[in-house]
């Protein structure tokens, strides 16, 4: 059996993995609220946890037809009152009909009176994908298809330092592997002369600060959020490429209705890097949730910035629409900046809520950029 067979069965493994623990944990946790039940003393003005179970029919221009199935539980740790937004887990097992197959975990754990956040993730990934190079003038003409292999874990731990303010340490374990290009005719390639062509390993340490004012982290429709996160990857842990990277993120929700019928919402996203990191661990522009339109590494580079600006509006019961609009762009040397080579993006989209307890949207998108187009079904705001 060859690479790519041995690894695509490997994937699927751990996808079929990934939703027989999404079972068990359904199972175990409805077992739990029914022994915990007390509806006799119940207090309607209690959170309630929720968990949702949804079988994935989806699209990216990334990933083509997406099949499988998502379990998102949210709850409050402790019973934590009111001034502490709820918890969730994400599971989510996944195969493509580009033969992709995805199998994820993320946890997204606030403790009582928000003491203490933990943010964390880890997923593996057989990801036949598509490279157009490195730079902002990339053409169609560069592209070429890419096979690899990817697991990764992340994990942050924040403690709250002030109000709304919260800092930690945060590390990321990173592997791609078996990396093979082909033509578009699926004829094998040569490797280019690309650091990490030959695969990538990544152990990085760094800190984080974050100013959060959100009062959801899924569907959020007021005040803020701000972070700057730094990473260092150096040889001495183990990286075969070093790096320091930074990343800062800026959101703002602007609540013109009540309830949040209707939001503005803004965001601006850079990321910087210094060293030498493999061409997978660039910076990048597009994707699901910023510069749609755009496939997600249609342009990479050292660095990368990206703004956007979407109007959420709720029409009626569950159902809701957005309008989006954003530009950003990529480049090695500051030098390289130019305002004409900016990439422009708009869109729309339609929302359905599927938790009326606490707003959760499935969305679908579709988003137009310069000679490109993507259409996006996934679960959760864009940011």
């Amino acid at each position: 059996m060859d690479c790519r067979k041995q690894c695509r069965n490997a994937g699927l493994r751990v996808a079929a993995i990934t939703l027989g623990l999404m079972i068990v944990v359904w199972g175990g946790w409805n077992r739990l609220h029914a022994q915990g039940s007390e509806p006799q003393d119940a207090d309607s003005t209690a959170y309630q946890s929720s968990i949702l179970y949804l079988p994935v029919f989806g699209s990216t221009p990334e990933t083509g037809l997406m099949l499988g199935g998502v379990m998102v539980p949210r709850f409050k740790i402790a019973d934590a009152g009111p001034e502490t937004r709820s918890s969730a887990l994400f599971f989510s097992g996944i195969y493509t009909l580009n033969q992709q197959v995805m199998a994820s975990f993320a946890a997204d754990l606030i403790f009582p009176d928000e003491e203490w956040i933990l943010n964390g993730q880890a997923y593996g990934t057989y990801f036949p994908d598509r490279f157009w190079g490195v730079g902002p003038s990339t053409t169609t003409d560069d592209e070429v298809k890419i096979l690899f292999t990817e697991l990764n874990f992340e994990q942050a731990v924040l403690k709250k330092v002030g109000s709304h303010l919260f800092a930690g340490p945060v590390v990321r374990l990173n592997s791609v592997r078996d990396i093979t290009f082909r033509s578009l005719e699926g004829e094998k390639l040569e490797s280019p002369e690309l650091r990490g062509a030959g695969g990538s390993r990544v152990v990085g340490a760094g800190f984080i600060v974050r100013h959060d004012r959100r009062n959801s982290n899924i569907t959020p429709t007021k005040h803020h959020f701000a972070e700057i996160a730094l990473m260092a990857n150096p040889g001495a842990l183990g990286s075969n490429h070093a790096y320091v990277a930074m990343l800062a993120d800026a959101r703002k929700y602007i609540n013109f209705g009540t309830d949040g019928t209707s939001v503005l919402a803004l965001q601006g996203l850079v990321r910087l890097t210094e060293g030498d990191p493999a061409f997978t661990e660039l910076s990048t522009l597009g994707g699901e949730s910023i510069s749609r339109g755009y496939y997600q590494g249609r342009y990479r580079a050292q660095n990368s910035a990206q703004v956007q600006v979407e109007l959420r509006q709720h029409i009626h019961g569950r159902f809701g629409f957005a309008l989006f609009a954003g530009g950003g762009d990529v480049w090695n040397r500051f030098s390289d900046l130019a305002v004409d080579r900016v990439k422009l993006s708009a869109g729309a989209g339609v929302r359905l809520n599927v938790n009326k307890q606490e707003t959760t949207h499935l969305r679908a998108d579709f988003g137009i950029g310069k000679n490109t187009t993507g259409f996006y079904l996934s679960f959760g705001e864009a940011f």
